[in-house]
């Protein structure tokens, strides 16, 4: 399982490059469909993650404008940021959902440049 989830979320797969192709809601939509099969690997370590992930994927079908796509993205950084922090303080390895915040740094990075 964890070489599946480390290939999902490489960022480097089939997914990526057609996501790489896109431009506006085309890509919002390519992004939300990432963002949910990340939520599946996610949610036997953090089903908060894997919760943040969803919300993510949804509120970037809805989105209209970059700003509300990088808002989405923002507000699952944020809480997977937080529970990477309480697991580091309980002395747990979180190396999983540090690949999330990759995942999530590349959807930002692509909706800041072609959003």
């Amino acid at each position: 399982m964890a070489v599946v989830f480390g290939a999902l979320l490489a960022g480097q797969g089939t997914a990526s490059a057609a996501c790489d192709a896109l431009a506006g809601k085309e890509l919002y939509n390519c992004l939300a469909n990432k963002l949910d099969k990340t939520s599946v690997y996610t949610a036997y370590r953090s089903p908060e993650a894997q919760a943040a992930l969803q919300k993510a994927a949804s509120q970037l079908r809805v989105a209209t404008n970059k700003a509300q796509a990088l808002s989405a993205i923002s507000q699952a950084r944020s809480v997977v940021a937080g529970i990477m922090r309480r697991i580091g303080s309980a002395g747990q390895e979180g190396s999983d959902l540090a690949k999330v915040t990759g995942v999530l740094a590349y959807a930002a990075r692509l909706i800041q440049q072609k959003g």
